[in-house]
């Protein structure tokens, strides 16, 4: 089911591949990919594949005999994520809900999963969910948000939102940047069924032209924008110019560059 935190819907789609995308989704899509290791004529799982940000790396990284079946809950950004490749670049997309595979057990080498951990409701189904459809010692990889102090830019927009709407300040920020703790996300790995673990904590540089291109990004390719509209009168645009304001303040209003970090999970299953 889709809640207010995991609405990617209307235009949040747009604003989310053309603003987020380069400024803190596309250096660790990369990085993602490069670990996924699948024979040439492998099948690879890919849930909540958003904009299809990731999906774009793992096309350009695996061998073309590679299959991609890339799959998300929100049609929206599927649709997004569809319109970026051909017929005839061996991918398929298809709806569905990472909580509730629509796929037989034991049938992809790898279950990749980009930033989207942390929406799902039920986290250990999810990884459940991976283990089953993985074949026997196949592998379960995916990447969390470290938390807000260790990510500048959307800790400063968080707090600005928070400011503006103080009587009643959205949520929605606390979702991807509150999954984290390594220990209870390890348990979780290996209630699910998965053995060898490794985990990689990836401090990186957050990429901006512009201090609007932040705002933009936070405020309008997130469901905090669901969120605002839903419980407040204030339009979105002052919200915008309010976290425009206070990023160019703090990090300077032209070519940012900030630190931003996350934790990478790469999960064996254990063999028959």
């Amino acid at each position: 089911m889709t809640t207010s935190h995991s609405a990617f819907v209307g235009e949040i789609p747009f604003y989310y591949d053309k603003y987020l995308g380069p400024m803190i989704f596309d250096q660790y899509a990369r990085d993602l990919s490069a670990r996924v290791k699948v024979p040439e004529a492998g099948v690879v799982l890919e849930t909540a594949a958003g904009t299809g940000i990731a999906t774009r790396e793992l096309r350009d990284i695996l061998a073309a005999g590679v299959h991609i079946v890339a799959t998300d809950l929100n049609p929206d950004m599927l649709d997004l994520a569809r319109g970026k490749f051909s017929d005839q670049q061996n991918i398929e997309f298809q709806t569905g809900d990472a909580q509730q595979l629509p796929f037989d057990d034991d049938c992809f080498d790898a279950v990749v999963c980009q930033f989207s951990m942390m929406f799902f409701p039920d986290k250990l189904r999810a990884m459940q969910e991976a283990a089953r459809v993985l074949k026997p010692g196949g592998v379960l990889l995916f990447n969390v948000w470290d938390s807000l102090q260790h990510n500048y830019l959307v800790q400063t927009a968080s707090r600005c939102i928070c400011h503006c709407l103080s009587d009643n300040p959205p949520n929605f920020f606390a979702t991807p940047f509150g999954f984290h703790n390594i220990d209870t996300i390890k348990g979780l790995l290996f209630e699910a069924g998965f053995a060898d673990i490794e985990i990689s904590v990836l401090p990186r540089t957050s990429l901006a032209a512009d201090a609007r291109s932040v705002a933009l990004g936070f405020v309008l390719g997130t469901p905090v924008r669901v969120q605002i509209a839903a419980d407040h009168q204030v339009p979105l645009t002052d919200i915008v110019a309010a976290v425009e304001k206070d990023i160019g303040e703090e990090f300077g209003f032209k070519n940012i560059r900030e630190k931003m970090q996350a934790i990478v999970f790469v999960a064996q299953l254990k063999s028959a």
